[in-house]
């Protein structure tokens, strides 16, 4: 089993230079959430300069929410998804996934839109496509199947909303840790940890991709699941 743990972004006040090199050289994980691009499009030479810096870690890469939020995945995103994917050409081959987070009003409803969207990225990329949905309805028996005929990683989810819900998609588990009791403030206790780390490794998949959103406590957090992961791999 691989693993894969980190952080969602690398600029807080745990680091202390606030920068990608500190973060691969003392944080002690193997990869990390880019959040900064889900807000804007990155400069460049900003990405020329994390495939230099960056060789040590595995990368997701959350899609900026003109795609997700604002045309949702209409037509109109369709050009914005080729600009932003080819952006992100310096850095491809320390890119593990390309994150999807969607609003929670984006429902089943919009199943055939979703459908014709990712239809439309070409086969080259559909190991690297993951969604994480906010609507419950996502995550009911009956889409998590209509889900799995898509090239997609359906994302698991430990919020307030969603408590520890750990689905394995395409043989992968990739889980987002937003807080248990208070979204992006909660400080996970180890037995929290432990639980998640124990039912992840109950459902055997191939890899575990671990991140954690919770700001101050992100990265004690994420060390010690990365522990947790170590020691049952």
């Amino acid at each position: 089993m691989e693993f894969y743990v980190g952080t969602s972004g690398w600029y807080y006040s745990w680091n202390e230079e606030k920068n990608l090199s500190w973060y691969v050289n003392n944080s002690h994980l193997n990869a990390v959430e880019l959040n900064a691009s889900f807000y804007r499009f990155p400069f460049p030479n900003q990405i020329k300069s994390w495939a230099q810096k960056g060789s040590g870690i595995r990368f997701s890469i959350k899609v900026s929410r003109r795609i997700t939020h604002i045309h949702r995945l209409n037509q109109e995103s369709y050009p914005i998804w080729d600009a932003f994917v080819g952006l992100f050409e310096p850095l491809q081959s320390l890119i593990d996934f390309f994150l999807f987070q969607f609003p929670a009003s984006f429902t089943t409803k919009q199943f055939d839109t979703f459908v014709q969207f990712f239809t439309h990225i070409p086969h080259s990329f559909h190991s690297l496509l993951a969604i994480e949905m906010r609507n419950p309805e996502w995550y009911q028996k009956k889409w998590i199947k209509e889900l799995e005929q898509i090239p997609v990683v359906l994302v698991s989810v430990d919020s307030p909303d969603f408590q520890n819900r750990i689905i394995l998609s395409k043989d992968i588990i990739y889980m987002r840790f937003h807080g248990r009791t208070e979204w992006y403030h909660h400080n996970y206790l180890p037995q929290e940890l432990e639980e998640a780390a124990n039912q992840c490794c109950s459902l055997k998949p191939e890899k575990i991709y671990a991140f954690f959103n919770n700001d101050h406590f992100m990265l004690d957090n994420a060390q010690f699941f990365y522990h947790l992961l170590k020691e049952r791999a």
